[in-house]
């Protein structure tokens, strides 16, 4: 007598392929066939649970590949491979021409990042206008102090100052 096992298919899934340093990714392997064990190969760390893994968060900017074999007896089966994306957080710097003006004067404060492409949003709490990384206090202000910040945006990561 002869025994045929059937050999396991295993699907890989993730809960997003693209996230912002810091945060994690969760795979999701499945399979049509019961008793299956898995054994996860991903390029970077985390930690599995059988049929999940969920990276670590703490991945550097950059693509990551994950598979997983299902494993029945002596029959096995990887899964195709999946690609997913970790996006640099922009790193903002706020600078401003002057911290200390006279009632009329206008002060400039002006948003730098380490990465291109950054877009900015100013919130200030009096008025004046913004100019992408560029933001200048209108010129009628009355004494007191006022507080800028700014939020560095780039693709679906953000970061302020």
């Amino acid at each position: 007598t002869i025994t045929i096992n059937e050999k396991p298919v295993v699907t890989l899934n993730a809960d997003k392929t693209s996230v912002c340093e810091g945060e994690t990714i969760t795979f999701t392997a499945t399979s049509d066939v019961p008793g299956v064990t898995y054994e996860w190969t991903f390029s970077g760390t985390g930690t599995a649970n059988n049929d999940k893994y969920t990276t670590a968060n703490n991945l550097a900017a950059g693509e990551y590949t994950a598979t997983v074999k299902a494993s029945l007896g002596d029959c096995e089966t990887v899964s195709e491979p999946l690609t997913i994306t970790i996006n640099e957080k922009p790193v903002v710097t706020l600078n401003a021409d002057k911290t200390s003006v006279c009632e009329g004067e206008t002060i400039t404060f002006t948003a730098t990042s380490d990465v291109p492409g950054v877009t900015y949003e100013w919130t200030f709490s009096g008025t004046g206008t913004a100019n992408n990384d560029n933001y200048t206090t209108a010129n009628n202000l009355e004494a007191g102090e006022y507080t800028a910040t700014v939020k560095a945006t780039l693709g679906n990561c953000e970061t302020g100052a």
